[in-house]
């Protein structure tokens, strides 16, 4: 390995100005800490984990770096990983270049011939039958997991969108409620929930939380990795291998294989891309999406 102490980056907070710093090893971290401002805090950790690897392995900064380094950390330090795990460092390093370039701060992106592994389609793994959804929900402990896993299933929000939620983010309506949903990028969008997931939510409701799932212990929004665990537990119980993503991935697919369109599940689950949407292929104006999947 290629290590050089004086790479490591430094993180800053204030705006970036590179026509005022003069350190490179403080510039680069500057330029890191802009290009990650407004992620998620877990994609914060993770991106800014690969690009340290990086610049431990080659012992340059930025703008140093060359294609022919980039291939050599991918043959010597990415080639026993898993190909998602191979992806997703490429990518977040192809990310960062490109923000490189685009500000003026590189003149060439070495990145931009950089190719990442094709990852072989694994969705059709991840599906849960709407009999495997309800075994699933029927084994959470508590009633607020329950209710918890019946939002990630008719919402299909994200874990972290879930936890995050609190009850200022819950607007009533004449016939349920409409969620404030904050997700990837700071994007913010609106989901509508029908009377009964309403009922549920509002049956959670505790004087001083301003969250809607509470963790038991602190009385602050629960985080992903209690949420994740409680997934996995019920899963367990009813003999099924899942994550809170299955969820996300189930209500997707039922709602094709109930008839709504692609684009109006795009919206709902906040995806950039409709491609990304018709991927799981196997919300109208105000509707609750998520009434369409109730199995009476």
């Amino acid at each position: 390995m290629k290590h050089n102490p004086s790479r490591d980056v430094v993180p800053y907070s204030e705006a970036v100005d590179i026509t005022t710093v003069d350190e490179p090893v403080e510039l680069d971290g500057r330029l890191i800490d802009s290009w990650l401002q407004g992620l998620p805090e877990t994609t914060q950790r993770a991106y800014r984990r690969e690009i340290r690897d990086l610049l431990d392995y080659t012992g340059k900064g930025l703008r140093y770096i060359s294609l022919t380094d980039m291939q050599d950390y991918e043959c010597d330090k990415l080639q026993s990983k898993a190909n998602t795990s191979r992806a997703r460092a490429i990518a977040s390093i192809k990310s960062l270049y490109k923000r490189l370039s685009e500000s003026g701060y590189i003149k060439v992106n070495p990145a931009s011939l950089w190719r990442a592994p094709k990852i072989e389609e694994t969705l059709a793994e991840r599906y849960l039958t709407p009999e495997q959804v309800d075994s699933i929900i029927a084994q959470a402990k508590t009633e607020r997991d329950r209710t918890m896993l019946s939002l990630m299933y008719y919402t299909g929000m994200r874990v972290s969108e879930v936890v995050a939620l609190t009850w200022k983010d819950v607007l009533s309506t004449p016939i349920g409620a409409t969620l404030k949903v904050y997700g990837k990028g700071g994007k913010t969008r609106y989901i509508s929930i029908d009377e009964e997931m309403t009922q549920e939510l509002n049956a959670l409701r505790a004087v001083g939380s301003p969250c809607v799932f509470p963790s038991g212990k602190t009385g602050d929004c629960m985080t992903t990795t209690q949420a994740q665990r409680i997934v996995v537990a019920a899963a367990e119980k009813a003999g099924i291998k899942a994550s809170p993503h299955f969820f996300r991935h189930a209500h997707a697919s039922h709602l094709f294989n109930a008839g709504v369109q692609g684009p109006e599940i795009r919206d709902e689950l906040g995806h950039a891309n409709i491609a990304t949407t018709n991927k799981y292929a196997h919300s109208v104006g105000g509707k609750a999406l998520g009434s369409v999947l109730r199995r009476k």
